[in-house]
Formats: C-alpha cells, sequence, structure tokens
C-alpha cells in the first residue's frame, strides 16, 4: 500500500511540475512583454510634455503587479517542489514582500485606511516602484538568460555597449531632456562620449539639456564606466538563481576573466559595492570642499563623483572645472585628481590591495597576540600585474607632474601661486591619462606641453579600469621585453614570475593596432576638414580614441563627418578593437604541434 501511494505521489508531482513549468513559460513572456511596456511608458511619462490618465495607469500597473506576483508564486512553487537544493533566497524575500503587498491591495479600501502600515503600503507611489523594480530585474533575468545560447561573449559585451548607446541617444532627444531641440548626431555623440566615458562634446551640457538630460547622461557614465554587463549580470544571475553554471562562465569572461566561476557573483557585488562606496565618499569630499550647504551642491558633488571616477569628464558647468567659481579651488581639484587615480588602476588592483592589507593586519594581529608562529610562509599576494600597475601609475604620475610644471611654468602656470602651481601641475599629470577635466584654457598650452599630453593619452589607464588608452601595464610589458631583449633574454622576469609570451604578444599588437587606428582616424578627419592645423587633429584623434575628453577647442568646429569618426573612435577605445576583431574573426582550434623554427634578420 505504502508503495502504492509512492508511486502516485510521484506521478502526481511529475505532472505538477510540468504544469509549472508550462505556466512558468507562458507567465515569463508576458512578464516580459509588460516590462518592456513598462520601462517604454516610464521614458514617456517622464520624457514628454504629456498628460496620461492616471486611472488606465495604475490600471495597467496593477495588472502588471499581479502578473509579476503570479510568476513568482509558480517558481516559488517550483522551487520548493522540487528537491534539488538551488539558492533562490532572493526570490523567496521579494516573494514575501509580493504577497504583502498583493494582500493589501485585496483588502477593501475601508478596512486598509483604518491602518497607517496598510494605507502607505497601499499608495499607488509604492506599486510603481516596486512594479518598475520588477520590470528592471525581469529584464536583467532575461538578459543573462540569453547568455545561455551560444554566442560569443565578445558579440555580447560590443553589442551591450552599442545597445545602451542608442537607448542613450533616444533619451537624449525627449522633449523634456533637452531646453531647446537637439539633432541626432548631436544626441548620439553625447550619448557615446557619456557611454564610453569620454567627456568630448559639441554642444553645451549645461546650456543643453535639462536637469533630466544631465542626469540621464549621468546614468549613462555610470553604466558605461564600469560596463552595463556587470549590472545586467549582477541583477540577472540573482533573478534567474546562482546556480546557472554556463551564465557563469559566459559572464566570467566578459567582466571578470582572471577569477573562479564560483566567485563570480561576489565579485560583480564587490565590483558595484567597491563603486557605490568610492563615489559616495567623493560625495562627501566634494561636497565638503565647495562648502556645500544645498542640494544645488549635493547634485554637483554627485555629478562630479560619478564622473571623476569612471574618468569620463563631464561637468554641470560651462567652462567645466576653470569656472570661476571652482577655478581656484585647488581642494576640490585634488580630490576629483584622486579619484581619477583610483578609477584608473582597475579593479583586479584594488582587489588585490585590499587582500594585501587584509593579510597584513592580520598578521600582525596575530603576531601581537602570540598566535604566530615564528616562521610562517609568505604568500604571493601582490600580483605581478599590480606591481607593474602601480609601478607605471607612479613614473607617470610624478614625471608628469614634474614636466608639466616645467613647461608651463611662465605660460598657463605663470598667474598662480606655489600652492596653485604644483596642484595644477598634478592635476594635469592625471587628467590626460582618460579623465578629460581641465582647470584652464587648452588653447593656451606650449607644444612641448601637448605632445607630453599626447603620449599621456595615448597611454591611459590600466585595464579592467574605468579609463582606456593601450593600458599602463601594456607600456610596462613592452618596456619589460624591450629590457629583456638587450640583455638577451627570450622571455620576461618580474618578482620571480615569468610573463607569459601570449601576453607580451598581445601587448605589442595592442600597440600597433591603437597606432593604425589612430593614423586612419587622423587622415579621415584631415580629409574632411583640411583647414583644422595637423597638431590638433591628432590630439583630438587619440583623445577620442583613448577616451580622454580634452580637446584643444576645436569639437565643435568639425565637420558632421569629422564627428561621425570621432564616434567611431570613441566607440572602438572603450570595448577595444581586438575586441570587435573577435567577434568577426573565428578563433582556430588549438594545434598540438610545431613546426621547426627559423630565424629571420631584423635590423
Amino acid at each position: 500500500m505504502k508503495g502504492f501511494l509512492k508511486s502516485y505521489y510521484l506521478k502526481f508531482k511529475l505532472v505538477l511540475l510540468q504544469f509549472l513549468k508550462i505556466c512558468l513559460t507562458f507567465f515569463g513572456i508576458i512578464n516580459t512583454l509588460l516590462s518592456l511596456c513598462l520601462v517604454l511608458l516610464a521614458v514617456y511619462t517622464l520624457g514628454f510634455d504629456t498628460q496620461i490618465e492616471t486611472a488606465h495607469t495604475l490600471l495597467f500597473i496593477r495588472i502588471s503587479f499581479f502578473c509579476f506576483f503570479a510568476e513568482l508564486s509558480i517558481l516559488f512553487l517550483k522551487v520548493f517542489s522540487s528537491e534539488t537544493n538551488k539558492n533562490y533566497s532572493f526570490q523567496v524575500i521579494f516573494y514575501v514582500i509580493y504577497f504583502i503587498i498583493a494582500v493589501v491591495q485585496l483588502l477593501p479600501l475601508s478596512v486598509a485606511e483604518s491602518y497607517y502600515t496598510l494605507d502607505f503600503i497601499r499608495q499607488p507611489l509604492v506599486l510603481i516602484i516596486i512594479t518598475i523594480v520588477q520590470a528592471v530585474l525581469k529584464l536583467s533575468g532575461v538578459i543573462t538568460q540569453s547568455l545561455r545560447q551560444r554566442i560569443n561573449p565578445a558579440i555580447i559585451f560590443v553589442g551591450s555597449f552599442f545597445l545602451l548607446i542608442l537607448i542613450g541617444t533616444g533619451l537624449l532627444m525627449l522633449p523634456k531632456a533637452t531646453l531647446h531641440p537637439i539633432n541626432i548626431i548631436q544626441a548620439l555623440f553625447t550619448a557615446t562620449s557619456a557611454v564610453c566615458v569620454t567627456g568630448l562634446t559639441i554642444v553645451d551640457v549645461s546650456q543643453t539639456f535639462t536637469s533630466m538630460g544631465e542626469i540621464i547622461i549621468l546614468l549613462l557614465i555610470q553604466l558605461g564606466g564600469i560596463g552595463i554587463m556587470t549590472f545586467t549580470s549582477f541583477f540577472g544571475m540573482f533573478y534567474m538563481g546562482k546556480h546557472i553554471t554556463q551564465n557563469k562562465l559566459l559572464i566570467k569572461d566578459m567582466v571578470a576573466p582572471d577569477n573562479s566561476v564560483n566567485q563570480i557573483v561576489s565579485t560583480l557585488g564587490s565590483i558595484l559595492f567597491i563603486t557605490f562606496s568610492i563615489e559616495a565618499i567623493g560625495v562627501l569630499l566634494i561636497f565638503e570642499s565647495i562648502g556645500g550647504h544645498s542640494l544645488d551642491d549635493l547634485y554637483f558633488a554627485i555629478f562630479h563623483s560619478i564622473s571623476a571616477f569612471c574618468n569620463a569628464g563631464f561637468s554641470t558647468l560651462s567652462q567645466g572645472l576653470m569656472d570661476a567659481s571652482v577655478g581656484t579651488n585647488y581642494t576640490l581639484h585634488f580630490w576629483i585628481a584622486c579619484l581619477i587615480i583610483v578609477g584608473g588602476l582597475g579593479f583586479p588592483i584594488i582587489f588585490n590591495l585590499f587582500n594585501f592589507v587584509k593579510h597584513l593586519i592580520t598578521n600582525t594581529f596575530r603576531k601581537w597576540f602570540g598566535k604566530r608562529r615564528e616562521y610562517v610562509h609568505t604568500p604571493h599576494l601582490v600580483t605581478s600585474n599590480t606591481v607593474i600597475v602601480l609601478v607605471m601609475t607612479v613614473i607617470l604620475l610624478l614625471s608628469g607632474t614634474l614636466v608639466f610644471y616645467l613647461t608651463e611654468y611662465n605660460h598657463t602656470l605663470a598667474d598662480l601661486d606655489t600652492k596653485g602651481k604644483l596642484i595644477t601641475a598634478f592635476f594635469m599629470s592625471v587628467t590626460p591619462r582618460t579623465a578629460g577635466f581641465n582647470t584652464f584654457d587648452m588653447g593656451g598650452l606650449s607644444h612641448l606641453t601637448i605632445l607630453w599630453m599626447i603620449l599621456f593619452m595615448w597611454i591611459g589607464a590600466s585595464p579592467m579600469s574605468t579609463g582606456g588608452g593601450i593600458k599602463t601595464t601594456t607600456l610596462g610589458i613592452a618596456i619589460l621585453n624591450i629590457i629583456s631583449t638587450l640583455r638577451g633574454r627570450d622571455h620576461i622576469e618580474i618578482r620571480k614570475r615569468q610573463i607569459a609570451a601570449s601576453t607580451v604578444n598581445r601587448a605589442f599588437v595592442i600597440i600597433l593596432v591603437s597606432l593604425c587606428v589612430i593614423s586612419i582616424g587622423v587622415l579621415l578627419i584631415s580629409f574632411f576638414d583640411p583647414k583644422i592645423d595637423l597638431t590638433s587633429i591628432i590630439f583630438e584623434v587619440i583623445s577620442a580614441m583613448s577616451t580622454v575628453g580634452l580637446s584643444l577647442n576645436i569639437t565643435p568646429l568639425l565637420s558632421i563627418n569629422s564627428h561621425i569618426v570621432l564616434i567611431a573612435l570613441m566607440f572602438v577605445g572603450r570595448v577595444g578593437l581586438l575586441t570587435i576583431l573577435s567577434c568577426i574573426i573565428k578563433p582556430q582550434s588549438q594545434r598540438f604541434y610545431q613546426y621547426p623554427s627559423e630565424s629571420i634578420p631584423i635590423n
């Protein structure tokens, strides 16, 4: 009898799981469409001066809410009907919140109004917020689930930036986003510059965009600086569940290639946490440096903190940091320079330094309390990547400060006091490496300073950071390879570690390809705008290619064709030409043989 009942129970459970799977698929499709409609409705409501009938809008939102609730209920039943132990804690929490709101929505109005908490939960604004958040999570889950398809990760990475630029272009053309209408090239250029964290503009941001438009630009900077896939993958993997190994493998290739599969979710969370924490600290420091006391000052601090950490170079002031209100605020300049440096180091460096400091503190604590043995093996905590990045960063900062101080002492620095000279020289050794802020008129620079800035712009920041350029590690590896070659060695050694030959090859490929793209950009803009002098064109092209944002005041003067070239250069510089080429060229399978070697004369 017991076996008979168990067989029927298993059959019933199998039928139930199949039924729940069908229902989950049905509501998944419906809710994806509803999520798109909700996002479009929010954009339409915020972006256009129009009146939407409130009753119909709330009815649509309420229907969407209960559809989301139905999907979460089915997912909830499916999880607990299955014997596999899967981590759906995020869905359970969300389901409890949805269950409470659903019960309150179904209560009679007289009952809800009798209690303050129930009346608050029943408010339309609460329903709208929770539904919009669920729509965003749903779309993130759909994007993450689409990674199951056998798509080249490079295509997804490049496509995410391209799609974000198109969305940003459309949002910036909304009537409520601009003070006066702009054409599609102006919107596309601004969106590309924001997503690619460049800072080049062909319009005055403060005189062209409303507060809503500036917030859109700020969101594009944030999403572009960290990477749209970081956000969608983090929230999408929570929505779909942490057990999707194939998704983790693809996301690992895009955002965290050096981490293990099991660390992907924690790595994504750490990136977001570190980003928002540093930006929050930056907001406090900037707010204090300008003597903030109003909401406008807080908005200024938030905008410039995000723009500085993401190495974007956008400002809410017409003349940027050379504006009369902040032009001599050297404390502000210093904190922005520090944010730029931290953002340009790269998340792997920040993680590695954090682990190193944590190890030192832990070992010191154990030593003081007698819990550390006399001889303990010292692990190789600081990676070769961290050493190269930090050494190159310090060299570039010190040399840049010294060179700029000497070359501009009698030019742009002539009217400043000693503190102003030093801070400005330090700031201008930082900002050419993909930040794009400037504290004086770039047209007054000497030719020697311009050439030095071109070199700094070309080098850029560090890998896996918010900056661009060929990267400090690329230059560092190239220099080490030259030294090793002159010494007669066939490989690079650093701190008892050997650098892989593939890394060296990739460094020289990046240098060569970068120079080729820059040459093509210079030739095209010289053809479209022959009246512009060559030095200014080279400066502009490298600034766009390295996502810097500095200009010798020629960006608005260029033709539409040149603006399109700059748009392409900014996009290529942000996602990387090698990444774009990997989308087109199919990699060959590994060959397990080697031909006899042959030397070819080089010089």
